[in-house]
């Protein structure tokens, strides 16, 4: 919760104090090798259910909930020795969980809960021979029926199956024999139901999306300029465009982020801090700004990464973790993360009470020489940038400052008017995109100047030209006239009427002769002599 605290100094010092690590975590499962190829889903409650192989002696398929005081873990599918890689999970409009997954002959299954046991199928039979299984990407559509994006590891093609009411229904995506085409996909539907999908083309080892447009499948490059696409995951924003998080190695692993804005692809890399991008998962928030969780193999942990709207996010959030990882985000768009922990070889969950930002802020404005010093002190994590708003009087508050860097703790306003009373206002950008306005602080004024009669001239020695400069106290008739030695005068620089203040006249002396003169300033408020010298 953000709170808000004014004051009126003269001269403002602060500090900045950052929050204390905002993740929880905690261990689901530990019972075996647990929480390889885990997958995500969060509830109306916001509560965690989660899918994962057991990969132990035997390898199953797991499935664990959170019920809002204890987790609940059961065993899904063992019927065999070698079941439930890679799966996907997603749940209905009733929250009952669904899940895609691999057998190690690399047939295609399907779990669903109906309120009082697992229903369990072989979606899609895999053809003969042994195939290492591939990842399986589950969504579910308007009427709660599945979709899967899949590799066929008998014709090394992407695959698509989806569920009708009556039977399954199947297609060839992209590829052909021995092509090898649909590594590490991932699918999301948009809102007619229809499928996107994006993949690997191991063969060129480019990324790749496709999606459906009746009666055919649409299919493009995404990225070809080495060898990326590995480990996608795509998600779709609230146009229904494209958002797909992948891996790119060579030299190295990279993780990058591709999104379409309805006219081409803008492609970034993310991250590039040792070999980092394995296990990719993405999801978008309610800005349709970007969510990462993924495995960084240097330093054996998990990250996180988010795009604030200026730039990207990225922190690490345990570590030792392998990196097999899914995120979603919670109804206040906080980050909630499933992960594999290579240290112990349990499944972990992590998660957010609260994103990265400012907590308190403390404000102030006051006097400051020639201007109005304003200055602030915050408690929580360091924002992106701030800016100073001003009202004049009871007005509204305009921009007066440009972006100030996060580290900023104080700013000057020196475009003010004597007498003139400011309120100042602080705009915070922080790291998840949130702009918050904290203020106003009390009025504040710059008295009017109290002015003494002054003179100079300027350059001294003078050559063709010279500046009079002078103040006045008070309002008032004014003659500026030089003189010679001798006391004759030469010549009459100004005559007339001036107000108090500060200011200053420019004189043509290239008709004089070189030599020492006086400049004589002649008020109401008194006289002032300064000697002058024009040399050439």
């Amino acid at each position: 919760m953000k709170k808000l605290t004014t004051a009126l100094v003269v001269l403002f010092l602060a500090t900045v104090t950052f929050a204390a690590d905002e993740w929880h975590i905690e261990t689901v499962d530990s019972d075996d090798d647990v929480g390889w190829h885990n997958s995500l889903a969060l509830d109306d409650n916001d509560y965690p259910h989660i899918a994962y192989l057991n990969y132990g002696i035997n390898d199953y398929l797991k499935y664990a909930r959170w019920d809002g005081n204890t987790w609940h873990i059961e065993t899904v599918d063992d019927s065999t020795s070698l079941v439930g890689y890679f799966p996907s999970l997603a749940l209905d409009s009733s929250g009952y969980p669904h899940i895609s997954y691999h057998d190690r002959i690399i047939n295609l299954k399907y779990a669903s809960w109906n309120g009082s046991s697992w229903q369990i199928e072989i979606a899609d039979l895999a053809g003969p021979g042994i195939y290492f299984p591939e990842k399986t990407s589950l969504a579910l559509d308007s009427f709660d029926r599945p979709h899967i994006s899949y590799y066929d590891g008998y014709n090394h093609d992407l695959k698509y199956a989806r569920w009708d009411g009556d039977e399954w229904i199947y297609s060839t995506v992209d590829g052909g024999v021995y092509e090898y085409v649909g590594a590490g996909s991932s699918i999301s539907l948009d809102s007619s139901n229809n499928p996107h999908i994006s993949y690997q083309d191991f063969g060129s080892e480019d990324l790749k999306y496709a999606y459906w447009d009746d009666p055919v499948w649409r299919v493009e490059t995404v990225d070809s300029t080495g060898q990326t696409g590995y480990c996608s995951s795509l998600a779709l924003d609230s146009f229904g465009y494209p958002h797909i998080a992948y891996l790119y190695y060579l030299p190295g692993f990279n993780l990058r982020y591709a999104s379409w804005d309805g006219d081409s692809w803008h492609i970034e890399t993310v991250d590039s801090e040792g070999d980092v991008g394995l296990n990719i998962s993405l999801t978008l928030d309610s800005s349709d700004y970007p969510h990462i969780s993924y495995g960084d193999w240097t330093n054996n942990s998990l990250k996180y990464a988010f795009w604030t709207g200026d730039s990207w996010y990225i922190e690490t959030v345990d570590s030792p973790a392998y990196g097999m990882t899914s995120i979603e985000l919670d109804s206040f768009g906080c980050p909630h993360i499933s992960y594999y922990s290579s240290g112990s070889g349990y499944l972990k969950y992590a998660y957010r009470e609260d994103m990265p930002g400012v907590e308190d802020v403390v404000l102030s404005a006051g006097v400051h020489n020639e201007g109005v010093l304003v200055g602030w002190a915050i408690t929580g994590d360091a924002p992106v940038s701030f800016r100073v708003l001003r009202s004049v009087g009871e007005g509204e508050p305009l921009r007066v400052s440009g972006a100030l860097p996060g580290s900023a703790v104080r700013w000057l306003d020196i475009d003010i008017e004597a007498g003139i009373e400011y309120r100042y206002w602080l705009e915070v950008t922080e790291a998840d995109g949130t702009v918050s306005r904290f203020g106003p602080t009390e009025a504040v004024s710059v008295p009017e100047p109290a002015h003494e009669l002054a003179l100079s001239a300027y350059p001294n020695p003078a050559s063709v030209s010279f500046t009079v400069d002078y103040t006045l106290p008070v309002d008032g008739r004014v003659t500026i006239s030089l003189y010679d030695l001798s006391g004759r005068r030469i010549a009459t620089v100004f005559d007339g009427e001036m107000t108090a203040g500060r200011h200053d006249i420019f004189y043509n002396a290239s008709a004089l002769p070189p030599g020492v003169y006086l400049a004589h300033l002649d008020t109401d408020s008194g006289s002032l002599t300064q000697r002058l010298v024009i040399a050439r």
